[in-house]
């Protein structure tokens, strides 16, 4: 039997004991307390060469930490997936590897649960091994947890975890701001993330949807990409012609083949900014999501951020209106708009938790399944556009239809 710790020179880490675990198994049974979609995607990463639908899983919904998000894209992958319903607290942490016979072949006890955390920096102990008569009790006491005090997760059950995990974790954002205020934890870049700092990012970027939106009208590519450029480009019939600026105006509903759609036509009459974007945001909002994803995929998107913008704290709402163009704010401005993306629990995230939660998303150790597409935002689209007064338009054109 191996010794697993993690943070330990010449000692096993949980990642590396888990890809040992893994290595040449058929399949694998796992009960752990809970799970998040960052520690899903890493163990299902590792776990790639298994089959999935041969795969058993016992979880709990206790404490609301359990991100529904995870179970769903455990479910999408056929996992058998359950929620444990026996009585007492549920805590164990135990894998058992099968073979293709379905013989157990290994088995993996310790502390870690399947979050970010415990694939990196949390402290995390337990043992590896091979012991047939340890694999027989194991294997025995998990067939009578699953057939026993396990029950498969069904929407409303995920329905009604969304709703309690989104009210929870919004009260743990609420108490890591407080403590890394305690701490004077001011600095505005986090290198190394703790492993409560990273459990809150676990908690908020669970829920953002992709493709990212954005709080003004840069829905194109590179070319089309502000207020001004759009009237420009519609005042200009024959440079609207060119190939690539015809394209954009497409993608922004503006146009269709080689001439103007209606909506095209309504902004072209526009007189300022703020008239252009009162006619694109009409058409967004009253527009089915069916209508906007054939003409773009990330006009659904627009739909989604601009009415959870003003969804947000009334405090939020208006440091984002007052500081758009405040260089030195830029990072909370970016974190306000791209958390937009989330889900409902975002709404209840005062400006002081935005503040903390821009500190953390700058750190060098976001989750892996978000980590490309929030730096795709920070360096292309999310830098574009603050120098202008585009966002502030936007937002209140959408209010105002």
């Amino acid at each position: 039997m191996r010794v697993i710790l993690n943070g330990q020179r010449d000692v096993s880490s949980f990642d590396e004991a888990l890809t040992s675990l893994l290595e040449n198994a058929h399949s694998v049974s796992a009960a752990v307390s809970y799970i998040q979609v960052g520690g899903w995607d890493l163990f299902s990463k590792r776990a790639r060469h298994l089959n999935f639908g041969e795969m058993r899983i016992v979880c709990t919904d206790q404490f609301d930490i359990t991100q529904p998000a995870a179970i769903r894209r455990a479910l999408a992958k056929k996992v058998q997936i359950r929620n444990f319903t026996g009585s007492g607290v549920y805590h164990p942490k135990v894998f058992i590897t099968e073979g293709r016979a379905g013989v157990p072949s290994r088995f993996l006890l310790g502390s870690a649960n399947l979050s970010t955390a415990a694939f990196s920096k949390s402290y995390e102990a337990g043992i590896l091994g091979e012991d047939a008569a340890i694999l027989r009790s194991l294997n025995r006491w998990f067939d009578d947890l699953y057939s026993k005090s396990a029950t498969p997760f069904t929407s409303d059950l995920l329905e009604q975890m969304d709703s309690r995990w989104e009210k929870a974790a919004a009260q743990r954002i609420w108490r890591r701001t407080q403590e890394r205020k305690s701490e004077g934890r001011k600095q505005e870049r986090v290198e190394a993330l703790a492993p409560e700092d990273s459990d809150v990012l676990e908690d908020i970027l669970a829920t953002l949807r992709l493709p990212l939106g954005l709080l003004n009208i840069d829905y194109a590519a590179n070319n089309v990409r502000s207020l001004d450029k759009v009237m420009t480009d519609l005042a200009n019939p024959n440079r609207a012609q060119s190939g690539k600026t015809r394209s954009e105006l497409k993608l922004l509903g503006l146009m269709t083949g080689s001439t103007l759609t209606k909506l095209g036509r309504d902004a072209q009459k526009a007189r300022t900014p703020a008239q252009v974007a009162r006619i694109w945001c009409a058409w967004i909002k009253s527009s089915p999501e069916e209508q906007l994803r054939a003409v773009n995929d990330r006009l659904v998107s627009a739909k989604r951020v601009f009415a959870r913008f003003w969804k947000l704290k009334p405090e939020v709402i208006q440091f984002f209106l007052t500081n758009v163009e405040n260089r030195r704010e830029r990072g909370v401005l970016q974190t306000i708009e791209l958390l937009c993306n989330g889900r409902s629990v975002v709404q209840s995230l005062s400006i002081e938790e935005f503040r903390m939660l821009s500190q953390l998303l700058r750190s060098e150790k976001l989750p892996a399944y978000i980590r490309n597409e929030i730096r795709e935002y920070e360096d292309n689209k999310g830098t574009r556009g603050w120098n202008s007064d585009d966002r502030r338009i936007m937002v209140n054109a959408w209010q105002e239809v």
